[in-house]
């Protein structure tokens, strides 16, 4: 097969679909797919090389008049939160491009990367525990109602892995993991009271786990789409937010319930302070944000080499949430500074390790999702207590100042990308011109 052959551009189009495929369903941005199918094709030498994609599928299309046409259209289903996998695809595009490996090579890494699996099931469980843990004490707990976190923890883990797969449906699956995070936690702290002379407190068991379930790989992407011009895959995908926020409501809505007729609601209660007041606890919140968002980084299926990036990303977002709030920012303030600095952070690290952007601004951003606000409105509703709507006013203006934050940091980088190409390119002329004379 010569590489001007109809079967090698036929070969190469159905590539840069496996790719486009591997990288909607891992929870890739759109730009990215796109960016990363585009150069694909660019290779091929046709007059024009195009691809479209949206959140559920995509269309590509090689076009030369000199030659035949082809185009690929596909739907994808069963999106998940894999950005390992992303990371993967997008090593293997970077080594197709280069001239590194030929066209079979990189079809047969792609065809290994969609079956590899980097994370036994135990360390999952573990990745479980530790984001659970993790945010638990970051939200305030003590270190007795970690331990408790471990056990609620327990319960998304059994649900999301064993059960998530025989109900296949997305939907679902959040409800049921809601409400078994509402009530073991609460059935804990219940038992807690006859057991210890310090009772465990629910809510600090159940906010560290709803952070699981929280949508911010969707919440993300929906502001980079948005950013990049891809507007209708941000408008998607910011539904797609809500959609699961509302969906884990219910289930911790009907956790809730359940507990009310099991007659032990009176350890449900509304008691989150964030703030800090000593450099002890400011360092153990800190390192607690590292461990969580480590966590969730095996849960994502992220390399181990970039793990600690992850960590150092999640310690940076709630460093500079604190630290704003000691000084007295408003919650939405605080966010915006914290994903500014993120945000920065993780443009800094993908230049250095070559690894996609979304890795770890996903990976700072998940301590700043509002899980807090979605417990405290489901209380509010649920018990009839009033504030429910300023709660959620004050959760949609956080992901506002998120959103707002990627835009502006963004922008400034990618001005400083333009500059940076424009004092090389003027570089180049003037070398150009002087080897000339």
């Amino acid at each position: 097969m010569t590489l001007d052959s109809p079967e090698y551009y036929r070969k190469l189009l159905d590539m840069a679909a496996l790719v486009g495929t591997l990288m909607i369903s891992s929870g890739a941005e759109t730009h990215r797919v796109e960016d990363t199918m585009q150069r694909i094709l660019s290779t091929s030498g046709f007059e024009r090389a195009e691809s479209m994609v949206f959140p559920t599928g995509f269309v590509v299309t090689l076009s030369d008049p000199a030659k035949e046409s082809l185009s690929v259209t596909k739907r994808v289903a069963g999106i998940s939160n894999n950005l390992g996998r992303v990371a993967d695809v997008n090593q293997v595009s970077r080594e197709f491009c280069s001239g590194a490996i030929t066209l079979d090579e990189a079809i047969d890494k792609l065809h290994a990367i969609s079956t590899r699996s980097r994370y036994g099931l135990w360390v999952r469980i573990l990745g479980y525990i530790m984001t659970g843990c993790g945010f638990s004490y970051v939200f305030g707990s003590t270190l007795i109602d970690v331990i408790g976190a471990i056990f609620s923890s327990l319960a998304v883990a059994l649900v999301d892995i064993f059960l998530g797969p025989k109900i296949k449906k997305g939907f679902l699956t959040n409800i049921v993991a809601g409400a078994a995070i509402t009530v073991s936690a609460a059935a804990i702290a219940h038992c807690s009271d006859y057991i210890l002379t310090t009772p465990m407190q629910a809510h600090y068991m159940i906010i560290g786990p709803i952070m699981l379930l929280v949508p911010g790989l969707a919440m993300t992407n929906a502001a980079r789409d948005i950013v990049h011009g891809d507007y209708l895959s941000g408008g998607s995908r910011a539904i797609e937010a809500f959609c699961i926020a509302a969906l884990v409501s219910v289930g911790v809505g009907a956790g809730m319930a359940i507990v009310n007729v099991c007659g032990f609601s009176d350890s449900l209660v509304l008691n989150f302070d964030l703030s800090v007041t000593t450099f002890t606890r400011f360092a153990g919140a800190v390192i607690a944000s590292a461990i969580a968002v480590c966590g969730f980084g095996i849960l994502f299926e992220v390399q181990p080499k970039n793990l600690i990036f992850c960590g150092i990303s999640g310690m940076l977002s709630w460093a500079v949430y604190l630290v704003a709030d000691y000084f007295g920012a408003s919650g939405v303030w605080a966010t915006f500074y914290a994903t500014l600095a993120v945000d920065l952070f993780s443009h800094v690290s993908a230049r250095k390790l070559r690894t996609p952007v979304i890795i770890f601004l996903v990976s700072g951003l998940l301590p700043l999702v509002p899980g807090i606000s979605v417990y405290k409105a489901v209380y509010a509703i649920i018990y009839g207590e009033g504030g429910a709507g300023q709660t959620l006013l004050g959760a949609i203006l956080c992901v506002g100042a998120i959103a707002l934050a990627i835009f502006m940091m963004d922008a400034v980088l990618d001005m400083e990308k333009r500059a940076r190409a424009h004092i090389t390119q003027q570089r180049n002329i003037k070398k150009t011109k002087g080897g000339n004379r």
